[in-house]
């Protein structure tokens, strides 16, 4: 009688909402912390009860909101950084979410970011480590994996064991012109960070990252493209569309040999082109942004005798670098529709999408579509 009963945990079972579930679905996800854990439903409900317990405001569950809405999210931010306010700690873990993403792709999108950016994200990092309030080794040491796992570093014996040491390494290799190096994971690495680090503010958050944040933002951008599948821009009512339908203008055509290519810019201000071939009696339609650029790209650098691969198209020739390339030719994925070009023509539609892209009134248009869709 005398002796204390054991405390035992006791199992609750409640009856919750489908708006209520879909949002524990949400913290689930967040709270799995983007090292590849993930919680069960009752583990996350259980998660956050504590953190409630202790912490009503806690960052992540104002994470969890956000991501309601990615789209209006990530728009909400852009005005925010237009109008030089602050973000939250909130707003910059659901940036860096889908900084990850854009930073690593997807398995069919082969294409990453530019040295440039991951010089911006090492730096970014750099700069935030210094701002937290202590150091933590396991997690130091599960930076330091993530950031070790490129060609760079399977090629050399590394001695160092600072995550600052390996950050200003990584930068240097990166500045040299011609270096391979894309460490793609740093986006996984600055996810973490600004989940689980402790900061003495988001005051001190925002001045270590807010000169990063173009690079941030761009990189969320396409990073939220490859996931979403949809741009970051707001959804406009019927109302503001108007009656004239979706297009709003036409820019004059450009012509070379046997091809014309006329460029549409939508109500939404997006753009559409249509590609008439006069000798096969086709017109090829492309668009949205992405797949014009893409297409574009594929144009500009597919290798004689190899295949370029991208979300959108295939590229591939009939010769290799020792045998003279007599056809080119791309493929849609989606639909396996395929074309093939003499060499001349090739030229030709290269010229004529440099033309269209690289004219003064299409600048301010495609930096619009770049900050919408994001770094390609």
């Amino acid at each position: 009688m005398g002796q204390k009963r054991e405390l035992q945990q006791q199992t609750l079972s409640v009856r919750i909402s489908d708006t209520m579930r879909e949002y524990l679905e949400r913290a689930r996800e967040v709270l799995s912390n983007g090292r590849g854990q993930s919680a069960s439903m009752s583990e996350t409900a259980k998660m956050l009860l504590e953190q409630a317990r202790r912490n009503p405001l806690d960052d992540r569950l104002e994470v969890g909101d956000l991501l309601g809405n990615p789209t209006q999210t990530l728009c909400d931010i852009r005005v925010k950084w237009q109008q030089q306010r602050s973000l939250s700690r909130a707003e910059w873990i659901v940036l860096a979410r889908y900084l990850e993403v854009g930073c690593e792709g997807t398995s069919v999108d082969s294409q990453l970011p530019s040295r440039e950016s991951f010089v911006d994200l090492l730096e970014a990092f750099l700069a935030l480590l210094r701002v937290r309030r202590c150091e933590d080794p396991g997690r130091d040491q599960y930076y330091l994996n993530k950031l070790r796992v490129c060609a760079w570093a399977e090629d050399r014996s590394l001695s160092l064991v600072e995550v600052g040491e390996v950050l200003q390494s990584l930068i240097e290799e990166l500045r040299k012109p011609e270096s391979p190096v894309r460490p793609a994971y740093v986006g996984r690495t600055l996810h973490v960070a600004l989940q689980e680090e402790e900061f003495s503010s988001v005051v001190a958050i925002n001045e270590a990252l807010r000169p990063f944040l173009p690079t941030f933002f761009r990189l969320a951008a396409r990073g939220h493209w490859l996931k979403e599948r949809r741009p970051v821009r707001r959804e406009r009512k019927a109302t503001e569309l108007g009656d004239s339908g979706e297009r709003l203008s036409v820019f004059q055509p450009v012509s070379a040999g046997e091809f014309q290519l006329t460029t549409l810019l939508t109500r939404d201000g997006d753009l559409a082109m249509a590609l008439e071939m006069t000798s096969r009696e086709a017109v090829y339609p492309l668009g949205p942004f992405p797949q014009i650029r893409e297409f574009a790209t594929l144009l500009e650098h597919l290798p004689p005798g190899r295949v370029w691969k991208g979300i959108e198209f295939l590229g591939y020739t009939n010769g290799d670098e020792c045998q003279e390339v007599t056809r080119f030719y791309f493929r849609q994925r989606s639909n396996g529709i395929a074309f093939g070009f003499s060499p001349e023509e090739w030229r030709e539609l290269r010229e004529i999408f440099r033309q269209v892209l690289g004219s003064a009134e299409m600048l301010p248009i495609l930096t619009e579509l770049s900050m919408e869709y994001g770094e390609p």
